[in-house]
């Protein structure tokens, strides 16, 4: 398992480590998730509405946040090669698509350190 910081500065009560709640809620979203190819992705409104219209013994509401913070969990532990466009989410094994996913993790990462270094202007 990679290790990465888990507590993000100014997301700490989203962004700790996976509560038991969400380590339950793993193996459902991966079962979900394999049923989904770039033909038929599910949007992440749906897979929220689908899991809180079920009875998975949750105490608090299943959320986008909770969902992201999961999604993360798999991608960044590779235990499926989880996808997401602007379509949803779905797996794939086509390494062009996986490509295509990875190129957008990275886009989005320098996107936002490309707006750290914008705010560092303000501490000048």
């Amino acid at each position: 398992m990679i290790k990465i910081k888990t507590m993000i500065t100014n997301f700490e009560s989203i962004t700790n480590e996976l509560s038991t709640e969400e380590k339950k809620m793993i193996p459902i979203l991966i079962k979900g998730f394999s049923t989904r190819t770039s033909q038929n992705p599910i949007k992440a409104p749906d897979i929220i509405r689908a899991i809180n219209s079920k009875d998975y013994g949750l105490k608090n509401k299943f959320t986008e946040v909770r969902l992201r913070k999961i999604c993360n969990f798999i991608r960044t532990n590779g235990i499926i090669p989880l996808c997401a466009t602007s379509k949803g989410y779905y797996v794939s094994y086509d390494k062009n698509e996986i490509q295509n996913q990875i190129l957008s993790l990275r886009e989005r990462a320098e996107a936002i350190l490309a707006c750290a270094d914008g705010m560092t202007k303000f501490m000048k």
